[in-house]
C-alpha cells in the first residue's frame, strides 16, 4: 500500500508542471519602475551617493514620471533578469534632470535570499564618468 501511494505520488508531481530551476521573471507590470520600493530604494541610494561620495549637499526630492524603457528576464542564457527604466530627477537645488535606472533581480551571495539590485544615473551629476558620458552604460546597454 505504501509503494502504491509513494508510486501516485511521485506521479502527480511529475505530472505537474514544473518551473525552470532558474526561472525567474521582474513582474510584467510597465509600472515596476514606479513600485514604492523601487522608488524609495533609489531615493535611499541617490542621496547616500551624494552625502557618502561626492560630498555635496544634493539630495533627491522627487522622481518624476518612472517608465520602462525595456527588459530581459532571467533565463538559461542571462542568470539576472532586469528592467530599464527613465524618470526625471527633481533636485532639492530646483534642477530637473534625466535619470536612468536598472532594476536587477535575482542578485544573492552565497545562497543568501536574493535580493533587487538598482543601478542608478542621474546626467550631469556623475562626476567621474562611471556611467559614462550622460548615463549611457545604463541607457544604451540593452543587450547585456
Amino acid at each position: 500500500m505504501l509503494t502504491r501511494c509513494l508510486a501516485i505520488a511521485i506521479g502527480l508531481v511529475a505530472a505537474a508542471p514544473m518551473a525552470h530551476a532558474g526561472e525567474f521573471r521582474l513582474p510584467d507590470s510597465t509600472d515596476y519602475c514606479a513600485t514604492p520600493n523601487v522608488i524609495k530604494r533609489l531615493k535611499e541610494k541617490v542621496d547616500h551617493k551624494f552625502r557618502g561620495y561626492t560630498r555635496t549637499k544634493l539630495f533627491l526630492v522627487d522622481i518624476i514620471d518612472p517608465v520602462e524603457t525595456h527588459a530581459r528576464d532571467r533565463d538559461d542564457t542571462h542568470t539576472v533578469g532586469r528592467k530599464w527604466c527613465h524618470a526625471k530627477a527633481r533636485m532639492n537645488d530646483g534642477t530637473v534632470r534625466d535619470m536612468w535606472y536598472l532594476i536587477e533581480k535575482p542578485w544573492g551571495f552565497a545562497g543568501m535570499p536574493m535580493l533587487t539590485s538598482a543601478e542608478f544615473c542621474i546626467v550631469g551629476l556623475d562626476p567621474w564618468k562611471v556611467y559614462g558620458k550622460d548615463c549611457s552604460t545604463i541607457r544604451n546597454n540593452i543587450g547585456w
